[in-house]
């Protein structure tokens, strides 16, 4: 099976999103859900957003970034483990990270 890393949305680590890792850990998925707010969830998306900006993207980064630290000694080629979390890194390509860290 998968070895998945789930982010949450911006309304935090809900329980929407618990269940959904459970169920593909139940379909016998690994799944790593980092908790990028530290335990904080938004009723309001507007809220989670000021959240964000607040605590700071770049801090939000890095907290998504430590599960692919762990999990990417495990791959295999040099692609998948190239990439930064840094925001230097991903300003100049004018776009943010889907999954490189």
């Amino acid at each position: 099976m998968a070895e998945v890393l789930l982010f949450h949305h911006a309304h935090g680590l809900t329980a929407g999103v618990r269940s959904f890792a459970d169920r593909l850990r139940a379909a016998g998925h690994t799944v790593h859900v980092p908790d990028l707010y530290a335990g904080a969830t938004f009723p309001e998306l507007s809220q989670g957003l000021a959240h964000a900006k607040e605590v700071g993207f770049g801090t939000v980064l890095e907290r998504g970034c430590e599960p692919l630290r762990i999990c990417r000694s495990s791959w295999s080629t040099p692609a998948s483990r190239s990439g930064s979390c840094r925001p230097s890194s991903w300003r100049r390509r004018g776009r943010a990270p889907a999954v490189r860290c």
